[in-house]
């Protein structure tokens, strides 16, 4: 099965790992790695580890975006990316022996021209046919076309997209109706611009033309709201090592479910299973198949 994994500003990783972190004093890394990181990244390789064959777009450039094209293909995973003349981003990430999670350092991504945007429009035209699944994630900066994800989701079929964004990237991507918006509930919050029930805030993305909502809650809970059935999931406790690209695991896990054939509902649950297993590692993407099959039959169901 082929997905297409779009995140439009991937960036070159360095996770420090510490004892501990002193603020305004000198800190010496015990170690330090350079990965690729992007939440488009992650899924990537969860996927490849479940057995799928993905593809990863974006934009790269500079001396940073050879890095990481040279890194992705040390690793194996395969990539069509647009090239532009401004320098990739580089994220750090810190580790800690005396924190529960990690600490993130982001660079904002670089403002690409209208050259660029209509340059990785063409491609992804070119390509979606090929694929079962496409799904888009990222928060796009004030300077990316608003309208990005909804003319791709144009170009395709809406029933094969995930679409994991925010605010009115994503309320203009609805009107091209996407099979699934997944989703926090502070960012669900943020985008309908309303108080509420979550339900009944879900149910305002499905008006507006999501075919279903999948809310995450935290480490224990999660919802799928869909037209005529909404579904509560209860995840078990795991021992978190770190947070970082759980909900990138998910989306990996929905569209592997999904392009084999599975509901939505099966699919979801085997998706929070890839999360709860993300967050048992130290690196963002990595699981172990035999922990996602365990936690999937720990993961309860209540039909509301």
């Amino acid at each position: 099965m082929k997905i297409l994994c779009c995140g439009f500003f991937p960036a070159l990783q360095r996770t420090l790992n510490f004892a501990k972190v002193e603020i305004g004093a000198v800190n010496r890394a015990r170690s330090v790695l350079r990965t690729v990181g992007g939440k488009a990244t992650n899924s990537v390789r969860v996927l490849r580890t479940l057995g799928a064959e993905p593809l990863l777009m974006g934009f790269v450039g500079g001396y940073t975006g050879m890095a990481i094209r040279d890194l992705l293909d040390e690793e194996g995973i395969e990539h069509r990316f647009t090239d532009t003349e401004i320098e990739t981003r580089t994220c750090q990430t810190i580790l800690t022996d005396d924190a529960v999670d990690f600490t993130e350092l982001i660079e904002d991504a670089p403002p690409y021209n209208s050259r660029n945007w209509k340059s990785i429009l063409r491609t992804f035209v070119e390509i979606e046919g090929e694929f079962d699944q496409i799904i888009f994630s990222g928060t796009l900066l004030s300077h990316a076309s608003v309208e990005i994800y909804a003319e791709m989701i144009a170009s395709t079929d809406p029933q094969k997209v995930i679409i994991d964004t925010v605010g009115a990237p994503l309320s203009a991507a609805l009107s091209q109706c996407p099979a699934l918006v997944k989703i926090n509930v502070d960012e669900l919050r943020s985008t309908v611009g309303m108080d509420g029930e979550v339900e009944d805030l879900a149910h305002e993305l499905i008006a507006n033309g999501a075919g279903a909502v999948g809310i995450t809650e935290g480490a224990d809970s999660a919802m799928l709201v869909m037209p005529s059935e909404t579904i509560r999931f209860s995840i078990p406790k795991v021992k978190v090592v770190s947070t970082l690209g759980c909900g990138d695991s998910v989306n990996a896990g929905i569209a592997f479910m999904l392009a084999k054939g599975s509901s939505l509902p099966e699919a979801f649950v085997f998706g929070l299973a890839c999360g709860s297993a993300n967050a048992q590692t130290a690196m963002p993407g990595m699981i172990e198949p035999s922990l996602v099959v365990s936690l999937v039959g720990k993961i309860s169901i209540r039909r509301l």
